[in-house]
């Protein structure tokens, strides 16, 4: 099924994708079994301006878009903007410019979103910024020596923020008292599930196990062969993760084994990738086209 370039496959098909490499060694495939999850395309949500990520809110049933705003690739410049967007769960805009940029309180280049105690929370290059959802004036929470802050998740706790230039990740109370802990290099997406922490590395395009309390190293699943530059990661109840390869131009699916990788759906520029586990929904900004994507998970 091809439809506004974005191309179905079935995680069954009998030739899958291989994953892309950096170095010149033989092709590695990707593996179609267990086979577990396909996708149906649901809604394409036109009308965003450069989307880097999209985050559902459970609670409040609506989901929120960063953009970062730009005609010129300026990724990471500091130039006052960007805003947030609110759909509801269904792709339709319920505004725009949700929180937009001010004089008196810039946005620039916004990316990863995480929730936590009401407030959303979002990278802005160089510092941590957060906004009541009820809603309130953007406050900042400054990180030492940031450079390019990436991705946010929440555990419930805290807030964390990947740096992919420093190859750090920050963690930050509710009492905004930060401290960091050992980060794949040039980490990119970051999430938290039943209690542990995953991550990707966008030039050493692989999917790590990350140790919140800061003891141990990251450890590698050992599946760069497969991907080109990581950029989202979420995970499904049933162990099964979700990455976005945001060069290679897909989403892909890794069994719970954190062996078998298969192509869940072909897009151009995949970035921060949004999950509705009740509804098992997947929301996809394709940062180049100024759309979000938004597909229905279903068991094959």
């Amino acid at each position: 099924m091809e439809r506004a370039g974005i191309i179905v496959v079935s995680v069954v098909a009998a030739a899958c994708l291989w994953g892309c490499r950096k170095t010149p060694a033989g092709p590695v495939p990707e593996q179609t079994s267990p086979a577990a999850w396909g996708v149906e395309l649901v809604k394409v949500v036109a009308g965003m301006d450069v989307p880097e990520c999209a985050l559902y809110d459970h609670e409040r049933r609506q989901v929120y878009v960063s953009n970062i705003s730009t005609s010129n690739k300026g990724y990471w410049v500091e130039d006052g903007k960007g805003f947030l967007s609110v759909l509801s769960p269904e792709g339709v805009t319920k505004k725009l410019r949700w929180v937009d940029s001010t004089d008196a309180m810039p946005i620039h280049a916004p990316k990863g979103l995480g929730i936590l105690d009401g407030y959303l929370y979002f990278a802005d290059v160089t510092a941590l910024k957060r906004v009541a959802i009820s809603g309130g004036e953007v406050e900042t929470i400054a990180l030492p020596e940031a450079k390019r802050l990436n991705d946010v998740a929440a555990d419930g706790e805290a807030i964390w923020v990947s740096d992919v230039e420093l190859s750090k990740i920050y963690r930050v109370d509710m009492e905004g008292k930060v401290r960091e802990i050992p980060a794949p290099e040039h980490v990119n997406g970051v999430t938290c599930h039943d209690g542990k922490m995953y991550a990707v590395s966008w030039f050493h395009h692989d999917v790590y196990e990350v140790d919140p309390a800061g003891e141990k190293e990251p450890v590698a699943f050992g599946l760069a062969d497969h991907f080109t530059n990581l950029d989202g990661i979420e995970v499904l109840d049933d162990g099964t993760f979700l990455v976005s390869d945001f060069t290679g131009g897909k989403v892909c699916t890794i069994a719970a084994d954190r062996r078998t990788v298969n192509t869940l759906v072909e897009l151009e520029t995949p970035a921060d990738i949004g999950l509705d586990r009740a509804n098992g929904l997947l929301y996809v900004p394709q940062l180049k086209l100024d759309k979000v994507v938004i597909f229905r998970l279903r068991k094959e």
